[in-house]
């Protein structure tokens, strides 16, 4: 009898060995070992090994979360002990409970921490040319499931481990289909000429606040509706040189609105980490430089607003797979001033055993972060107690805040009979809604702050999630960092202050005072109060809503007829503002539908407007495409699509055979002048790549626009057209120095000409994002009379959040946007990106305007 307990351990090892033996390692399907160099497996080769993994491992669950843009499969690989799969709706419930933290005492909690298990997050592949951790998810995978050690063993048995097969599949495949073209060339290293993910690139990093991409609006349903993970562990590449791996603890700032243990437990996290690498003898660990804990907007920061811990490391890269050696000389003294100047050759407490040089290969990469992930995995295993009580701890202290109204109100209410453009501010629901934000909808008229609110207002109270809510909401002061003392600004990580509410335009009224919260938490928003009221056949839409443009856009395809009025006018008992869109010729039902559908309001009206208007056609656009990719390309293409406008892409040969006459405007968005002339140069990438548009596209430009053509730049786009075609106007902080002017990511206030057919819909005074971005100004001398600024910089109290310096001198007054005649035609210069990540919906009309008006003609009264 004493020896049946070994026996019975004996069998269990027999059965566990024979299981692995069963399932394939990832060189069985794809065909090589991912980390060879010269080799990347692409997204069908990464697929089909997970599938392989699922079907033979009983400890393996493939879920298909969703789509990618080109429409792939997203594949999340849920991993642990056969048991716990079995059980994996009931652990999946219970890590809901605790991080919802509602409804539980602190003994009920610690009952259901004691009982669950640990949801441990691994991602890899978002961005697509930091190809280590896109070809080390397969191998992870395989590891979790079938390794037979005491520590995987343990970490089956106390955690559930999720890991996404990719997180941009279409990017892999750009990249995997980029790299096997050249391999072997003189252009293996040469960059993508294209976005690594078909509409938005690298900035797939910065859509987690806004979640306009399908694959981001996937990924977050499983974090903030579906796993509530504790830990979600983000892989990136290229950290600070000479290091090969950056992990936390974070760099300074810390944002106030975290939990402070969350800041903490990352930081545990982070020691870990350096652990393992220094047991490991695996040198070159770095930590507390660059990286900071201000910003809400990346895959890891998202997270830490939820009170899970969110973080990254960032892994040593060369190039693709192939392998880059690096002489001792090559190693600098120190990590560089944006460091801190950290020692790079001697030891230090966040850098304790430096990489003095030596050749880095893909699989070195993927080494180092299969150390970082089972420390991550290991330590979750050790205290998942901790964990899962923890995230409860920080929900029940959010919910205690908000209901004490401290660092922000007690509620945020809607009324959407308040909002400039209401469809807008149902996005911004619609963006916190995803996010996990529980917003309720009153069912009856209710009185909060000694205001009496309609039904179908909109309230976001207390809640576990509240650092998420108020960082979205409250303005921001983000402190004066320096290099060193007197020095230049030490430039955030990303944004200093972004909210949502202002860049969409919300109104918002914060109520101190509690009061009950009316209507159960909503599952589902749908479009705002649209349709079709009044008599007649002749349609009006007011301008203030975004989503009137797609009404109209929609119905111009349908075959209506469509103008805008010129000046204010009375119809139907009320009065129209100028930008009034007028439509004729279409049915009712489709007006209605269209309107419905949208959320817009529709008067009919008997009668044309007394006034004279604006002659519209469906708009034919152009959009410039550098084969120096750049984002802001790839933001305007997909919000040209979200609103039904129909464009082109017009690479440098295109615009050079000078066929442009079946454009109504062009538009050349965010990037050098330079990055737009010159492009890439010779040597860089293959022949049919290298260039820009020079001077016969410019010159091509040019006549396009001398017979009646609109071109529309915008932010450092702007210096493109002042050097080449001869504008009348000057880029004020064009070459200043960032000790004189920086605001490298701030909410700036935007004074607009609602008169000017530019400024049409807009309010009088609206919120752009200011990153890098430019200050205008006339210059005297032919042409300058006829130069239109609609839109400019107060010159007073002009920032609502973030961080300035400098703009009292070169930001305050200036203009922001100008509209400059040329020829026949019109060139349109906005100082900032108005479409800015999709997320600044409140000037959106910046940019619509201009592509609206170049497809018009002024028609008089009849």
């Amino acid at each position: 009898m004493r020896r049946l307990p070994l026996v019975t351990a004996l069998a269990l090892l027999v059965a566990a060995a024979s299981l692995t033996a069963q399932v394939p390692a990832p060189a069985d399907v794809i065909g090589f070992a991912p980390g060879t160099d010269y080799k990347l497996a692409d997204y069908g080769q990464v697929t089909a090994y997970f599938r392989a993994l699922a079907e033979a491992s009983p400890r393996v669950v493939l879920e298909q979360i969703g789509e990618s843009t080109l429409g792939k499969p997203m594949l999340l690989a849920v991993i642990s002990s056969e048991q716990n799969i079995r059980d994996r709706e009931r652990h999946r419930d219970t890590a809901r409970r605790l991080a919802r933290a509602e409804g539980l005492t602190d003994d009920q909690a610690r009952a259901l921490a004691k009982e669950g298990k640990a949801i441990v997050w691994f991602d890899g592949g978002l961005h697509a040319t930091e190809v280590a951790h896109g070809q080390l998810m397969p191998e992870l995978a395989w590891h979790f499931a079938t390794d037979e050690s005491e520590e995987t063993r343990r970490i089956r048995e106390n955690t559930i481990v999720l890991v996404m097969a990719n997180m941009n599949p279409d990017g892999l495949d750009i990249v995997a289909n980029w790299y096997r073209r050249n391999v072997g060339t003189a252009f293996e290293t040469s960059p993508v000429p294209e976005l690594y993910h078909p509409y938005i690139g690298h900035d797939n990093n910065r859509d987690w606040t806004t979640y306009t991409q399908v694959e981001t609006q996937a990924v977050a349903r499983q974090l903030y509706h579906v796993w509530y993970p504790q830990i979600v562990y983000n892989h990136h590449q290229s950290g600070p040189f000479p290091g090969r791996i950056w992990t936390p603890p974070f760099e300074n700032p810390v944002n106030p609105n975290l939990d402070p243990l969350v800041v903490s437990s990352i930081n545990q996290i982070g020691e870990a980490m350096r652990k393992r690498f220094d047991l490991e003898g695996k040198p070159g660990q770095s930590s507390g430089i660059v990286y900071d804990m201000w910003w809400n907007g990346s895959m890891r920061g998202a997270p830490d607003f939820h009170n899970m811990l969110g973080f990254l490391t960032e892994t040593a890269l060369y190039s693709y797979a192939t392998p880059g050696c690096y002489e001792a000389e090559r190693i600098p003294d120190t990590f560089g001033e944006r460091a801190g100047n950290l020692p790079a050759k001697t030891p230090s407490t966040t850098y304790t055993n430096p990489w003095l040089g030596g050749c880095w290969h893909l699989r070195d990469a993927m080494d180092y972060m299969t150390t970082a992930s089972l420390a991550v995995a290991d330590l979750a295993s050790r205290i998942k107690e901790d964990y899962l009580f923890n995230i409860y701890w920080m929900g029940k202290r959010q919910i205690a805040r908000g209901q004490a109204a401290e660092g922000g109100p007690f509620a945020y209410v809607i009324d959407l009979e308040s909002q400039h453009d209401a469809p807008t501010t149902l996005e911004f629901l619609e963006t916190l809604r995803i996010a996990g934000v529980e917003i309720h909808r009153a069912e009856a008229p209710f009185t909060a702050g000694g205001r009496r609110y309609p039904a179908g207002s909109y309230v976001i109270g207390p809640q576990a999630f509240r650092p998420y809510v108020v960082d979205m909401m409250e303005p921001k002061t983000y402190p004066d960092r320096r290099l060193y003392p007197g020095g230049p600004p030490e430039p955030p990580y990303d944004m200093t202050g972004y909210e949502l509410r202002f860049q969409m335009g919300a109104t918002v009224d914060r109520v101190m005072e509690p009061f009950p919260i009316p209507g159960p938490p909503i599952e589902a928003l749908g479009p705002a109060p649209g349709g079709v009221a009044g008599s007649g056949e002749t349609f009006l839409l007011a301008p203030d809503a975004n989503a009137s443009v797609a009404a109209v856009i929609r119905l111009l395809g349908d075959g209506a007829s469509a103008s805008r009025a010129s000046a204010v006018f009375q119809a139907g008992g009320t009065s129209w503002p100028a930008g009034t869109f007028v439509i004729t010729g279409a049915g009712r039902p489709d007006v209605d539908a269209a309107a419905r559908e949208l959320g817009v309001r529709v008067t009919a009206v008997d009668a044309a407007p007394p006034v004279e208007t604006d002659r519209m056609h469906a708009p034919r656009v152009g959009i410039y495409k550098s084969w120096v990719a750049a984002m802001p390309e790839g933001w305007t293409r997909w919000l040209l699509d979200g609103y039904g406008i129909g464009w082109e892409e017009l690479t440098n040969e295109d615009v050079k055979v000078g066929d442009l006459g079946r454009f109504d405007v062009i538009i050349v968005p965010a990037q050098s002048s330079n990055g737009v002339f010159d492009g890439h140069r010779e040597g860089r990438v293959p022949p049919e790549f290298v260039g820009g548009l020079g001077a016969e596209g410019t010159a091509a430009l040019r006549r396009f626009v001398d017979a009646g053509g609109w071109l529309v730049a915008f932010d450092d786009a702007v210096d493109y057209a002042i050097d080449h075609l001869g504008v009348p106007v000057r880029n004020v902080t064009r070459g200043l120095d960032d000790q004189d002017f920086f605001i490298p990511g701030s909410l700036i206030r935007v004074d607009v000409d609602t008169d000017d057919p530019l400024g049409w819909g807009m309010p009088e005074q609206g919120t752009a994002m200011f990153a890098g971005s430019q200050t205008l100004e006339v210059t005297p001398g032919p042409g300058a009379a006829a130069v239109d600024v609609f839109a400019s910089y107060p010159s007073e109290d002009y920032l609502v959040s973030g961080w300035d310096l400098g703009g009292a001198r070169y930001l305050a007054g200036k203009a922001a946007g100008v509209r400059v005649p040329l020829g026949r035609g019109q060139v349109v210069l906005v100082g900032f990106s108005p479409n800015f990540r999709g997320q600044s919906r409140g000037t959106y009309k910046l940019l619509l305007n201009p592509i609206l008006q170049a497809a018009t003609e002024r028609r008089p009264v009849s």
